[in-house]
């Protein structure tokens, strides 16, 4: 016999409980401290119930909380019960209970909402809703389930939801309990401390929910009190943040002016009590100033001490002052992502510099766009970039579960100036000069700060192990019905996390994971400054997980900052504040503002122009063992520009970084260009094995001739033979089998499909006679051939790129009508020159020689769609005996030589930000010099050409 819940309440013995059916895998037998209240809920629920009143204010899914009443109720009387043996003197607890009441109400309903909505379905399916409207009949269901049969019935065939529920109200009144235990006993201690300045009043309101759920349902709660004052309550220790006000007074003592602020706080044994600070706006412009300046000094304190996770919620502007108002993850272990070739120096680098932070533009992309949630860019209200579950037509019989965007909440991050919320990258010289003085006076301090961080030794701080959206998202996941029905369908929602592959640090947490997200917490793990074991919430400890302390490597990094760090760290500043920029365009942006005296453009100079690019790209790399590579700005959705290692592929990956370096030692003789350059691509013949072998990671890439495999495998005949790098050479054959395994018949254009892959392989079967190529590029003619052509008319990725591939010049004289500006992606420059297979391109030629001799000079200096993607197309035509293309080459020529001689090179980024890559980097502006200067002897890369085998 099984037992039912209506039967448990009947009084039938506990036969196969039901109850039981909940019980999580290797639990221990018996009857759970979750079922008493479960059975008081429904002994008080009358056997059938009455409509409740429609409540017009509630929304998603809470207008499921006539059902959820019954366990309010029941949390309210464990409250008072437990209770009834603190000093309540100056609470007024019936006053506080809407607070605790409105949040739980929000958890219960969350949690119960999709099984409600499919019993909702069930009855009007069979008729047994009454009404005249949607609105009618559901506010009918609510009165089924205000009955002890109808709920008790849900209950029967989701019993995890019974102790979803009333675990949730359970440890709700033992961490309310817990709070106001804390507070009688630590009442005087705040009244003089914290609350200094009289009696605060009465306490009125306590808000749980202001942070994640953690430890047994424990959250940071904002306590009111009826004088107005308010106060933060952490159930959690504050030691870390205790320590972190003295060393923010002893960076007063240095730089009083750019002090940031520090939090007063009352520390207790494992929890303690904070000031609430109180977003305000500057007076005036000076105090916005002055606020980003201070904002750049706790940037350098951050990075100095290794925190992480301080997103927009965790800082507040006050006036002129950005609180931190939490530091639980200040001394965080950085781990590098693993890679396909190995460890990577630059995602190394990255994960140790001010980036980690999350002070800085932090953007989630997805489908829909991109969200910045760090303390220094978020907003409030965006969108979020992706679809997530969303309540439509609720309150009604046809309520249903939909994905769509939602507004981010944000934070009070942003400092405000006459009810505006102003944006960081308007101030930017003002962030990055407080990041420099206070950096500067961290080296200088460098003898006096280990004894400082020594004083941090002994405090706790959490260990981000996993992002916090992917417990929410499983937590979420986990309430679907079929999740629902017992306790190993829950614990299977959970699976994932020892399932999925993982990173070496993540793979021991998983068990510890699964149980504090069967409890409905977010995972909790913690450490000790100076350890290395790591804490699972209940005191369980992974012993050694952390290969070196906190402490131990924040004094390492104090240790090693130097100019050469500040600079790569101030030009991360930069980068990511430029990635809140709208993206760049390939119209090749406005003119040079000032335009420069001529030069002339003699070989010898540009040879002198191209070293220096080439020795900033070897003072920029980042180097570690036998590899290197460059931290760059990449386009990668074609809208939003990212910080990021560089990858494989030959527009702005190391590629194409590495085949300028090789072509400068190529002509200079110089040995440490051609030395990085070996080293940049280290890794590159255990990727294309590995991309060869697999073709489905090889699709990802794709085959393009820019930006894919195609691209990839030119570089690497190109590279192979520069430096007469043998091994190299010789994982061609995977290159073009990985080639082969990404064409997917896709895309057709230059960049990133067939037409790229074609070209690649031409040049790789002229350059090294590989057979395989030959091959390859005979079949995806034939493919390209039949293959619709794309909407655009440009050559990366549009028509004429793709008849440019296959020679058929008189097809892309159409194209060379069709497009604008005189740019070399999507503009004339390229479209000209794929006419130009079909013999001369005649008055397109002229008209695009006459356009470039007519404008000025633009700004923008890259491949891509700069200033050198143009003299590109003007190079070849000259070659080719075009006289007029010839004087405006020189006229053009000399003219960017001066700008780069007066401003320095400007790339295609956003805000012309240094970034090394090839087509919109500065690789490609010392690629585009060379061509300049040796147009024999350097073969064009935008044309994928080949050098003549000897």
């Amino acid at each position: 016999m099984r037992q039912t819940v209506e039967s448990a309440q009947l009084g039938t013995p506990d036969v196969g409980a039901w109850w039981a059916r909940a019980s999580y895998p290797g639990e221990a037998p018996g009857r759970p401290a979750w079922v008493a209240l479960v059975d008081r809920v429904l002994a008080d629920l009358p056997e059938t119930g009455e409509r409740p009143e429609p409540d017009p204010t509630a929304a998603g899914d809470r207008v499921f909380a006539p059902v959820v009443r019954p366990f309010l109720a029941a949390t309210r009387q464990l409250l008072a019960a437990g209770l009834e043996e603190v000093d309540l003197t100056g609470v007024d607890l019936a006053a506080l209970w809407p607070g605790v009441e409105h949040w739980l109400t929000g958890r219960l309903t969350a949690t119960a909402s999709r099984t409600l909505v499919v019993r909702l379905h069930a009855a009007k399916r069979a008729g047994r809703l009454r009404g005249a409207t949607g609105a009618e009949r559901f506010t009918d269901f609510l009165g089924l389930l205000a009955g002890r049969a109808e709920l008790a019935e849900v209950f029967d065939r989701h019993p995890v939801l019974a102790r979803l529920l009333a675990e949730a109200c359970l440890r709700t009144a033992d961490a309310v309990v817990e709070l106001l235990r804390r507070f009688a006993a630590d009442r005087q201690a705040l009244f003089t401390g914290l609350l200094a300045g009289g009696d605060p009043g009465d306490l009125v309101a306590v808000t749980p929910g202001s942070g994640d759920v953690h430890a047994g349902g424990r959250s940071v709660a904002v306590l009111a009190f009826s004088g107005g004052a308010r106060l933060v309550y952490k159930p959690r220790p504050l030691g870390l943040q205790a320590r972190w006000a003295e060393l923010l007074d002893w960076f007063a003592g240095q730089l009083p002016e750019l002090a940031p602020r520090a939090v007063r706080v009352l520390v207790r044994e494992g929890y303690g009590w904070a000031e609430f600070i109180a977003a305000l706006p500057c007076p005036d412009r000076s105090a916005v100033e002055l606020f980003y300046r201070r904002q750049g000094a706790l940037l350098a304190l951050l990075y100095a001490l290794d925190a992480t996770d301080v997103h927009c919620e965790n800082l507040i502007a006050c006036a002129a002052e950005p609180v931190l108002v939490d530091v639980e993850t200040l001394f965080h272990p950085a781990w590098a992502a693993a890679t396909t070739n190995g460890p990577d120096p630059a995602m190394r680098a990255l994960t140790r510099s001010v980036v980690r932070t999350a002070l800085l533009p932090t953007l989630m992309l997805g489908e829909h766009g991109s969200l910045d949630v760090s303390a220094v860019g978020a907003g409030n209200d965006e969108p979020t970039p992706v679809a997530l579950p969303r309540w439509e037509a609720a309150g009604t019989d046809a309520m249903r579960l939909a994905r769509g965007r939602l507004p981010y909440a944000g934070g009070a991050n942003r400092p405000v100036l006459d009810g505006v919320p102003v944006d960081a990258t308007a101030h930017q010289q003002s962030l990055l000069s407080g990041f420099r003085v206070a950096y500067d006076l961290l080296v200088a301090s460098r003898a006096e700060l280990p004894g400082l961080l020594a004083g941090f030794a002994g405090e706790q701080v959490r260990l981000v192990m996993r992002p916090t959206q992917v417990y929410a998202l499983l937590l979420a996941q986990a309430t679907h019905p079929d999740h629902l029905v017992d306790g190993a369908a829950r614990a299977r929602a959970f699976a994932a996390l020892a399932e999925q592959p993982a990173e070496a640090h993540q793979r021991p947490l998983a068990r510890h994971e699964v149980r504090e997200l069967l409890a409905g917490d977010v995972p909790l793990f913690t450490a000790l400054v100076e350890g290395t074991d790591v804490r699972a919430a209940g005191g369980h400890r992974l012993r050694g997980l952390l290969v070196a302390s906190g402490l131990e490597q924040a004094v390492a990094k104090v240790s090693e900052l130097c100019a050469e760090d500040r600079r790569e760290q101030e030009w991360l500043v930069s980068a990511t504040l430029a990635t809140k920029r709208p993206a760049v365009g390939h119209g090749g942006g406005g003119p040079v503002p000032d335009p420069p005296a001529p030069a002339v453009p003699d070989s010898r100079h540009l040879l002198a122009l191209a070293s220096g690019i080439g020795d900033d790209l070897v003072a920029r790399s980042l180097q570690e063992g036998s590899r290197a590579n460059w931290l760059g700005l990449e386009l990668v959705d074609g809208k939003h520009w990212v910080v990021l290692p560089m990858g494989a592929g030959l527009a702005e990956g190391y590629t194409g970084t590495a085949l300028f370096l090789a072509q400068l030692a190529h002509l200079t003789g110089t040995a440490r260009y051609g030395e990085l350059a070996a080293r940049a691509v280290r890794g590159l013949p255990a990727l294309v094995r590995v991309l060869a072998q697999n073709p489905e990671l090889a699709r990802e890439v794709g085959s393009g001739g820019y930006f894919g495999l195609g691209g990839i495998a030119y570089a690497t005949a190109r590279i192979s033979r520069l430096l007469g790098d043998d091994e190299l050479a010789e994982c061609l054959p995977a290159a073009v089998a990985a080639t082969a395994a990404a064409e997917t018949g896709g895309d057709a254009g230059v960049g990133e499909g067939t037409a790229g892959a074609l070209a690649a392989m031409q040049a790789v079967h002229a350059e090294t006679g590989l057979p395989e190529a030959a091959e390859l590029a005979a079949r995806l003619a034939g493919e390209l051939a039949e293959r619709p052509l794309p909407a655009a008319a440009g050559f990366t990725w549009g028509r004429a790129g793709v008849h440019w591939a296959l020679s058929r010049g008189e097809r892309a004289l159409a194209d060379a009508d069709a497009v604008e500006g005189t740019g070399w992606c999507s503009g004339l420059a390229g479209a000209v020159l794929a006419a130009g297979t079909a013999g001369d391109p005649g008055a397109h030629a002229d008209r695009f020689v006459a356009a470039v001799a007519a404008r000025p000079p633009r700004r923008d200096q890259s491949l891509c769609h700069g200033e050198l993607g143009t003299l590109e197309a003007l190079v070849v035509l000259a070659g080719q005996g075009h006289d007029g293309a010839a004087r405006a080459l020189r006229r053009a020529a000399a003219r960017l030589i001066g700008a780069v001689e007066q401003h320095g090179v400007h790339c295609g980024t956003p805000d012309g930000v240094a970034s090394p890559g090839l087509f919109t980097g500065t690789a490609g502006i010392g690629f585009g010099l060379l061509r300049l200067g040796f147009p024999e002897r350097v073969p064009s890369v935008l044309l994928l050409q080949q050098a003549e085998r000897t």
